[in-house]
């Protein structure tokens, strides 16, 4: 089955404007994570440095706990980048098609109607994060 022009560009604004809303929803979904994990560790952090006299196995199990937060929150956000830059990928597929990259298309001159632009991925900042208060736990777990 053939499609027509129209039902082609209809079909390619549709997918365009779905894997745009996609990347924001990834964007909403990777600042839900991580900032649940920091208030947990946070609220954790808190805990832990009104306790005295913790026995050694409650705070290793707390650390092995904490561990496995970290652990899932990373899985979660770097699961999330993979999926975003499949999904940028889509996006850039879909303005080639639409000519947003073309010089002279859309504007008058030599400039496309899309920037140029690279991926500006927050991953590093988010794993830095985690790294960050998963090592500030086990110093208050050791020493506090």
């Amino acid at each position: 089955m053939e499609l027509s022009s129209e039902n082609k560009f209809e079909a390619l604004k549709i997918r365009f404007l779905d894997q745009v809303e996609l990347l924001h929803r990834l964007t909403m979904i990777d600042l839900r994570i991580f900032s649940g994990f920091i208030t947990l560790q946070l609220a954790l952090g808190a805990w832990l440095t009104t306790q005295q006299n913790m026995l050694f196995t409650l705070k290793f199990g707390l650390g092995v706990i904490d561990f496995g937060l970290a652990f899932v929150a990373y899985a979660l956000l770097r699961n999330n980048t993979l999926r975003r830059k499949e999904v940028v990928g889509t996006v850039v597929n879909c303005a080639t098609a639409l000519k947003y990259k073309e010089p002279g298309y859309y504007l008058d001159g030599e400039e496309p109607l899309d920037s140029k632009s690279k991926l500006r991925l927050w991953k590093g900042y988010y794993n830095f994060g985690i790294l960050i208060t998963l090592v500030g736990i086990y110093l208050i777990l050791l020493f506090g």
